[in-house]
């Protein structure tokens, strides 16, 4: 981060920015052309530096871009006549370079081409919703950088073909820049730009590697080289942007200085890359014999992917800043047509590569806006709630905050069904188990007395409730919820986990061990729990001080002989094929036949409760299973909006990036009326909750922010830094897997 910000808090960059807009301002007054070369210094460094703590979407006046690009591409129309009125002067008549007026004119031509090609472009990424990311709004500052330089570079090239004239009489065409101001700053600002955008496009190419250094576990080749080369390059290319007032044989010594150091770099980086890729072939070399290899597997394809894309991205980069520079050195020593045009052209070329270079790097965290509200009116819902809880009719008005105390009599007074209602849900959410009970649960999991079969890579949430929580909680004749059976480890606010009861109950687990021990991702976990590594879980969590941490699970504090336990509606067991097995006990079941008894339709009352009691401290776990299923479950979503209505916390845990990547199309189509439910009343009741068409409508709109907004739950798992960060950790297990020998030796020259 020091490298991005110069080493400046965010105060000194902005008085640095200062300084220099008074520079550029005292430079026009003195010599025109150097001030407006400094001016794009000047807005480099405001969109690299001091903007640097820019993570989230900025409405950017996307209009604006486009009229510009309008105007600018309409210009010898609207003020010179079009081709005609263009050549009025001497359409023979060349400059020094040998340029006449159908030369410029086809390469105003070709940039304005250009210019609408990049508009598209630059209007979807500042348009484009995403999670808040410093590299994500860094990449997507430096293509509008690119592209402005280029749409003045169109508007300076529209003044050379339209506007020549010969003022000293030497029968050679006049530069539209030499006697022109607006023609001079085009033109200035312009050439200037297009090297910094160079030295910032580098500059993000080489933090994607650092950051999937970051976590491969050792240097990668040249690392310490490729940096320094890196920051080397910077001040050549500030020397470029400058080589108008130095003598030509200096543009050409400092240009192919820096095409060769460009070339060394883009062979360190791609040697660099090639590591990890090594170890990632190799880990797909060998035969997947378990279920970790398999996983490894996939992974690796994952991250090969990720790493191809980058290198792609580099050779596009390199070879266009390559042309650009080389031809720029070259054109100032040789003076004829053919060094000209190679420079033109190379600059276009140049803006286009540098584009689509960072648009392959940062396009998986861009997705198409959608005109959705982000603000959920979660005041209104409880003020809603409240309304509904002062109908009371009892006097005990169980479901207010900050109630008086009952007196005994009040006590005493049989509860109207509103406040019965409050009573169940107060009885739920009172409800809890620490994590650390649940390792000791599973570690139980498959011995003699509990549940033998159980397969941690195979059986589920409801293989376990049916075979494992269902017995363990019965008490005689009748039966409670698991949590109320296990002893209270502690007090504090619960972490309410939204998770899919056909997930693997080891995942399910493995996300609850993640979110205690502040991680994001839950593969690691789930391996440990394959291999019954319980104990080694606990001490890590008794280390971090999160072992009694107490978590709100259905399955464990729902009591499931009150509903479900007697009968399992011929659902087969996933491991042994055979219909999971009922339970005879005498516990009174309550559906939605008695809403006011029945336990399983107050997931959003019981939220809302906890919520009013512990403002801050409740908040929402997500489990997401590999298969994303958790979004296909009525509850689940509505569980999820509840949250979010409440402004709660939620802490999105993902089995890996991979899986994201595989499923997150698909969820830009979630609908609630698409979700399934165990029981149809259940979704029933849920969609007349939400109310009617409208509503429903005006929900998938919410769901769908809540899901892929720049806010939204999965925010921070696409970043291009989170990703390469990833592909970095996958490296390393798949080199600790296939051995050190496959490795390169890994030394930072």
């Amino acid at each position: 981060m020091a490298f991005r910000t110069f080493g400046l808090s965010k105060k000194c960059r902005w008085a640095l920015a200062l300084i220099l807009a008074l520079v550029v301002l005292a430079l026009y007054f003195v010599y025109s052309f150097l001030g407006y070369i400094i001016f794009s210094v000047w807005v480099y460094f405001v969109g690299r530096a001091t903007l640097s703590s820019q993570v989230a979407p900025a409405p950017y006046p996307v209009v604006f871009i486009l009229s510009a690009t309008l105007v600018v591409t309409l210009i010898p129309w609207i003020f010179f006549g079009g081709h005609q009125g263009c050549s009025e002067f001497d359409v023979t008549m060349q400059t020094a370079w040998g340029l006449s007026f159908e030369d410029f004119w086809f390469q105003f031509t070709i940039r304005a081409v250009l210019s609408w090609t990049l508009a598209p472009i630059v209007a979807f990424m500042l348009l484009a919703d995403h999670f808040a990311s410093p590299y994500v709004r860094e990449s997507i500052r430096c293509v509008l950088y690119m592209y402005l330089a280029q749409l003045l570079k169109t508007l300076g090239t529209a003044f050379d073909a339209c506007h020549g004239t010969d003022l000293d009489g030497d029968n050679v065409r006049d530069m539209a820049y030499e006697h022109d101001p607006l023609a001079g700053f085009a033109s200035a600002y312009g050439t200037g730009a297009a090297f910094l955008s160079d030295i910032w496009c580098l500059q993000l190419v080489v933090e994607r590697l650092r950051a999937l250094e970051e976590t491969y576990g050792q240097p990668l080749p040249c690392s310490r080289s490729i940096l320094w080369m890196s920051r080397l390059n910077i001040w050549m290319f500030f020397a470029l942007a400058a080589m108008n007032f130095t003598p030509p044989i200096a543009s050409w010594v400092v240009s192919i200085l820096s095409t060769f150091s460009i070339g060394l770099i883009t062979l360190l980086i791609w040697r660099a890359y090639a590591v990890p890729l090594h170890v990632l072939q190799a880990a797909l070399r060998l035969e997947a014999v378990d279920g970790v290899l398999l996983q490894l597997h996939k992974e690796a394809k994952f991250a090969m992917r990720v790493i191809r894309k980058a290198q792609i991205a580099l050779v596009l980069a390199s070879f266009s800043m390559g042309w650009h520079i080389a031809s720029w050195g070259v054109s100032w020593v040789i003076i004829a047509q053919w060094t000209n045009d190679a420079f033109q052209y190379g600059a276009m070329v140049d803006t286009m590569g540098n584009t689509v270079c960072l648009l392959l790097l940062v396009n998986s965290s861009l997705h198409l806006p959608r005109c959705i509200p982000t603000c959920y009116a979660a005041q209104s819902a409880v003020d809603s709630e409240l309304t509904e809880e002062l109908g009371c009719t009892c006097g005990k008005k169980v479901g207010l905050p900050r109630r008086s105390q009952l007196d005994g009599e009040a006590n005493d007074v049989v509860s109207c069904d509103k406040c019965a209602w409050a009573e169940k849900v107060a009885e739920i959410a009172d409800r809890r188990v620490a994590v650390g009970q649940l390792l000791d649960f599973h570690k139980r999991l498959g011995s003699e007395n509990l549940m033998p079969h159980f397969d941690p890579l195979r059986s589920t949430t409801n293989d376990v409730v049916r075979h494992a929580i269902i017995p363990e909680s019965r008490c005689g004749n009748l039966g409670k919820a698991l949590a109320e059976v296990l002893p209270r480890r502690s007090t504090g606010t619960p972490r309410m986990v939204t998770h899919h009861w056909q997930n693997r109950f080891s995942d399910l687990l493995a996300v609850v061990v993640a979110d205690s021990l502040g991680m994001k991702r839950w593969d690691s976990i789930a391996q440990q729990l394959s291999t019954k590594q319980e104990e080694a879980l606990k001490e890590r969590l008794s280390d971090c001080g999160s072992l009694h941490w107490n978590y709100w699970i259905c399955a464990f504090c729902i009591n499931q002989h009150a509903s479900i336990c007697g009968n399992a509606m011929g659902v087969q067991d996933t491991v042994t094929a055979e219909v999971l097995p009922s339970c005879d006990c005498s516990t009174p079941k309550d559906f939605n036949d008695h809403p006011i008894q029945c336990e399983l339709n107050k997931f959003d009352s019981m939220m809302l409760h906890l919520h009013r009691c512990d403002v801050h401290g409740f908040l929402q776990v997500v489990a997401i299973d590999r298969d994303f299923n958790v979004f296909s479950r009525a509850w689940c979503v509505a569980e999820l909006v509840q949250a979010r209505s409440c402004r709660l916390d939620q802490h999105v845990i993902l089995h890996s990036p991979e899986v994201l990547e595989k499923n997150s199309r698909r969820l830009s189509s979630l609908r609630v009326e698409d979700c399934c439910a165990s029981r149809p009343e259940d979704k029933d009741a849920i969609l007349s909750k939400i109310g009617g068409k409208d509503e429903i409508l005006e929900f998938n709109k919410r769901l769908q922010q809540l899901l892929l907004g720049s806010e939204g739950l999965l925010a921070g798992w696409l970043d291009g830094q989170r990703l390469l960060q990833e592909v970095g950790a996958i490296a390393a297990r798949a080199r600790t897997r296939v051995g050190e020998d496959l490795s390169e030796p890994q030394t930072a020259v």
